[in-house]
Formats: structure tokens, C-alpha cells, sequence
């Protein structure tokens, strides 16, 4: 990777995914009708943190792996065109399901599709867990999943050190797990 500057990205936010980004709460639910921005604010949070952040590890799970494709990795607003100046410039590089930053932080594109896929994260260290769609999941995968969620030996900066590690889910109402959701 070149020691030049990383090229400027757009990472906009409107008001509410703002106050989501920058809350200290460890866990956050963003949930509302389609079209909100739940899952641009994932994609956006996971680019600033690993940004910042050297080692960072950052799991962002959708429970089917087509799901994650058209919703996060392709599209307009995927990370595949958000992070497009930055993969030009050698600051990051995509290689299938992970997106790996220039100060060796990563962001680990997940699927979890039936309850016996969550134990492929057995040993994960996650720093930072985001479940889009968090309704179309069962309880038993998100306890599993957070039960993963530590920080050990990361240099965090001093506005970041209260509200890491985190868990940020968006979800829209209904679905298979709206009850425990709820």
C-alpha cells in the first residue's frame, strides 16, 4: 500500500444515523420501515471504526449470503462503490467475504443461515457485531453471536473507548424473531 493519504470516500449520514454512530450505548438497535438507511449506517460505521481503529474486527451478518451480496457488497451504496476510491488507491482490498484496511483492520462479511452456522464463529473475536435484518434471525443465533463480542489489546482512541466493543442491529417489524426482538 502506497503512504499516500487515502483518497476522500462519501460516508454522509443523515441526522438519525448520526445520532446511532455516535451514541455510546454498546448495543443499539436502529429499526423502522424499509428505505431508513439501517443498513447504509452499517456500512458506514464498519468504514469509519476499521478506519480508525488498527486491528479492528468488524462481523456484519445478514442470515442469507444472497441477502448480504445484493444489500452490502453491490449496489450504489455497497461497500464495493463506497470503498472504491480507497481499493484504487491500495488503502483497502476486497477478497470475497472480507474487506481488508491498509492499518490491518478488517471487516468480515458474514451470513449465519441456520442455527447450526453459528458455531463457525466459535473462536471469533468480534469487536464490533452488525446484524442487519436482526428479526430474520432466531435468539439463539444473536446470543451466540454476542457472546462473541470482546476486545482484547486493541488501541482504541479516548471518543471511541466507552462505547467499544459494540453491537449495532437494524431490522424492519415482523418476521421470525420479531417477538424476542420486541
Amino acid at each position: 500500500m502506497s503512504s499516500r493519504q487515502a483518497p476522500q470516500i462519501d460516508l454522509r449520514l443523515h441526522n438519525k444515523q448520526g445520532v446511532a454512530l455516535e451514541t455510546i450505548a454498546a448495543e443499539v438497535l436502529d429499526g423502522g420501515a424499509a428505505g431508513g438507511g439501517k443498513s447504509h449506517l452499517m456500512r458506514v460505521a464498519a468504514i469509519i471504526w476499521c478506519s480508525m481503529i488498527s486491528g479492528l474486527q468488524v462481523y456484519l451478518f445478514r442470515r442469507l449470503r444472497d441477502d448480504l451480496v445484493k444489500n452490502h457488497i453491490e449496489g450504489p451504496k455497497g461497500l464495493r462503490q463506497l470503498l472504491a476510491p480507497w481499493a484504487e488507491s491500495g488503502h483497502v482490498t476486497i477478497v470475497e467475504d472480507e474487506i481488508r484496511f491498509w492499518n490491518g483492520s478488517k471487516i468480515y462479511l458474514c451470513h449465519c443461515k441456520d442455527e447450526k452456522d453459528r458455531f463457525k464463529y466459535l473462536g471469533a473475536e468480534i469487536h464490533v457485531l452488525l446484524m442487519d435484518e436482526l428479526t430474520t434471525f432466531t435468539d439463539v443465533i444473536y446470543r451466540f453471536l454476542r457472546s462473541r463480542v470482546r476486545m482484547v489489546g486493541i488501541k482504541v482512541p479516548p471518543s471511541l473507548a466507552a462505547s467499544l466493543p459494540r453491537i449495532l442491529c437494524g431490522s424492519n417489524p415482523g418476521n421470525i424473531g420479531h417477538h424476542w426482538v420486541k
